[in-house]
């Protein structure tokens, strides 16, 4: 059983910031959603500030089990946008979402474990949802997993698997990632470092 955590006023900042990030990944990833009048009406009404309208939009739709949906519920519970702040509603409709794969959720969940907003800190908990995210191709997972493997945070450390996730973030995120990878270049052993390169062709595939 997990401990329900209150999401502090302060955290509710730290929380929009992951928002801000996904909206990018939902406007992207609109054509792939059934309901996308639905889903567009909500996300043009949040985008104003009518959370109530948002959410009615979005609730029945996250009912249905529409991954981005439950998503996006969770971001008006977190910051009690049109609703009541509840962490006990965050968690579950990013639980739901993350459940059916949905990478920006999984990484939004275990991101929440890693810095024990909502929830207890947990950070196997975390690494497992933000290596499933990572696995998925998502970029700010693979540079977090990357950070997590090198530090031994919530896995057992493996500097050439660290080495592999900065490396496939750094194609993406360019400078944060690719600096650490170039520090973490230095410590690696050649084995290490042809296990990395065969890790990240594994991934690839």
């Amino acid at each position: 059983m997990h401990i329900i955590l209150k999401i502090s006023p302060a955290d509710t900042i730290y929380l929009r910031n992951y928002f801000f990030s996904f909206l990018f990944v939902i406007i992207i990833c609109l054509s792939s959603i059934a309901s996308l009048a639905d889903f567009n009406k909500g996300l043009d009404a949040y985008q104003k500030g009518n959370f109530k309208t948002a959410l009615s939009e979005w609730l029945p739709e996250a009912e249905k089990g529409d991954p981005h949906a439950q998503h996006m519920l969770g971001f008006l519970y977190a910051n009690g946008r049109g609703v009541e702040l509840s962490s006990e509603q965050t968690v579950y409709w990013w639980q739901q979402a993350a459940s059916q794969g949905f990478a920006p959720a999984q990484y939004t969940l275990g991101s929440l474990y890693r810095n024990g907003l909502g929830v207890s800190y947990n950070p196997k908990q975390a690494a497992l949802w933000i290596e499933r995210a990572a696995d998925a191709g998502y970029p700010n997972a693979q540079r977090d997993i990357g950070f997590m493997y090198a530090t031994g945070e919530g896995v057992t450390q493996d500097l050439g698997t660290a080495y592999m996730w900065l490396d496939l973030a750094a194609s993406t995120l360019g400078v944060d990632p690719k600096k650490y990878r170039e520090k973490l270049d230095k410590h690696l052993t050649p084995t290490q470092r042809i296990e990395a390169e065969k890790l990240k062709k594994a991934w690839g595939r």
